[in-house]
């Protein structure tokens, strides 16, 4: 499990400098899609609930020390992501097109909810919060939708690495 830990961690640090450094200096996007959130999904999805939170906090607590926002409001919610989506985790195959973009636009819809709602506590976030009805909301969506299959198939490479459940114990229990 740790060396799982250390390759997601690695691979969530990775995607916050693309996000943060390239991503978002590209200036006909108006909303740079959430490749964090979207390898926090899958990293949840593959492993369950408890290393889904522990992923979700990990890329919170990355994002939190390299955005402006208040410490902890990044990893609040990405925390509770991983969790919800980790619950899914024995019930919905990752392998597809499909069930990746439904699952990581349900994921988006949520992260825009539980924003609104923690951003009640954190007073200086109001300011940047969006309307759930709104260009740039739906613009990260609809990345978020298409990049989903991509970055899944692409973290499906390293499966053997990533999950903390041995294959031959899955088929055994069967």
């Amino acid at each position: 499990m740790g060396k799982s830990i250390i390759l997601s961690t690695f691979i969530l640090l990775c995607s916050v400098i693309i996000e943060s450094s390239i991503l978002s200096n590209i200036y006909f996007l108006q909303v740079v899609p959430d490749i964090v959130l979207i390898c926090s999904i899958y990293f949840s999805l593959l492993n369950g609930k408890t290393y889904g939170e522990t992923t979700g906090f990990i890329s919170g607590l990355l994002l939190d020390f390299i955005s402006g926002v208040p410490f902890g409001f990044n990893c609040l919610f990405r925390t509770i992501i991983g969790y919800i989506s980790g619950l899914f985790s024995k019930t919905i195959i990752i392998s597809g097109i499909f069930i990746p973009m439904i699952s990581i636009g349900i994921a988006t819809i949520l992260k825009y909810f539980l924003i609104i709602l923690i951003s009640v506590f954190y007073p200086t976030v109001i300011t940047h919060v969006t309307s759930i009805i709104s260009y740039k909301f739906l613009f990260e969506l609809i990345a978020n939708i298409i990049l989903a299959p991509f970055i899944f198939k692409l973290l499906s490479f390293y499966n053997k690495t990533l999950s903390i459940v041995d294959e031959k114990d899955q088929i055994d229990n069967v």
